[in-house]
């Protein structure tokens, strides 16, 4: 399987060349594609190193799977390119989400969408960060009659790129802000605004969940979901705290049990117990804990998520998305 990846020299085309590293479907080395900008950067990979080359209208010509991280512009401008010349496109920006023909997905819930694709190129999105172990966290609740998810999100400085990563640290240092990269300072603060102002009052990223937790639950029209999101300053790793409510009284031991049968979730019946985004990173699956019940509602649970956003909320589920287009299985 010849694969690419447009954006290799950011945090999650990083990661994701390091994954695809380990994938024993992948044929031979990847071929590393950027902006004019990064062009001649080398990256290493397995004992060796890679140069990234200038992305063009042939750069895709010769591949089968492309994985794309380099933001929304550079997706819509190229994955179409990409369509055409027969590669099937993971693509980790917002670009194609909302498009119908464009599957969102999160292997272990809506995987199968995969196997329905035309044959030829072809766009799958992967989703937010956030959105990914939210849904994992909450899609085992949906045969015990789900019907509302309201998140507060506690997000890492890593889900805003290097640049935020290093205007993190320059602040640490007591640096001014730098102002063009957080919308006030970062460092010792957090910050409840994530993307562009929305005209309801919300922020982009907080649209962002709703819109796309419903799309991959398959609850486009009975799921109602709010969030607010907040960047906090942390490297990595995202938490939410999220409160879910049912149809009918649903107990904190009935949504343990659902969630221990979750592929890629690891859930704790401590009502005390917690992962924190430290021990979260470095980590493939989604932590949940703090499972409780709310007190005033019966039919309503309170619990806290965390995961690793740069892996399972970005380049791991990228990659699985990528092996399964491969007929493999990702390690």
């Amino acid at each position: 399987m010849r694969t690419a990846i447009l954006g290799a020299t950011g945090l999650v085309g990083r990661t994701m060349l390091d994954l695809l590293a380990q994938q024993d479907w992948l044929t031979g080395e990847p071929l590393l594609v950027t902006s004019s900008r990064s062009a001649g950067t080398t990256l290493p990979f397995l004992t060796g190193e890679l140069a990234c080359r200038p992305v063009d209208e042939t750069s895709f010509d010769n591949c089968d799977l492309a994985l794309f991280s380099a933001g929304s512009e550079a997706s819509r401008r190229w994955a179409p390119v990409a369509r055409k010349a027969g590669v099937r496109v993971v693509d980790n920006s917002s670009a194609f989400r909302q498009e119908s023909g464009s599957p969102l997905v999160v292997p272990e819930i809506n995987g199968d969408l995969l196997s329905r694709l035309d044959p030829g190129g072809a766009i799958i999105a992967n989703p937010n960060c956030s959105t990914i172990q939210i849904a994992l966290a909450v899609a085992p609740l949906v045969d015990l009659g789900l019907r509302e998810v309201h998140a507060t999100t506690l997000q890492a400085v890593s889900g805003g790129g290097q640049q935020a990563l290093d205007e993190l640290v320059r602040q640490q240092a007591g640096a001014p802000p730098a102002g063009n990269i957080f919308p006030r300072p970062m460092a010792g603060n957090v910050l409840p605004a994530i993307g562009a102002a929305q005209a309801d009052g919300s922020y982009e990223e907080e649209t962002k969940v709703g819109r796309e937790l419903r799309r991959i639950l398959g609850r486009d029209d009975d799921l109602a979901v709010t969030c607010t999101a907040i960047r906090v300053p942390v490297v990595n790793g995202h938490s939410a705290a999220l409160r879910v409510v049912c149809d009918n009284p649903i107990t904190p031991a009935e949504a343990v049990a659902a969630l221990a049968d979750q592929p890629s979730v690891q859930v704790t019946a401590d009502p005390h117990d917690f992962t924190t985004p430290r021990e979260a990173n470095g980590r493939r699956e989604v932590f949940v804990g703090r499972v409780r019940q709310d007190p005033a509602n019966p039919r309503a649970l309170l619990m806290w998520v965390v995961a690793d956003n740069l892996l399972k909320g970005a380049a791991w589920n990228a990659v699985q998305i990528a092996a399964v287009l491969a007929g493999g299985t990702a390690v």
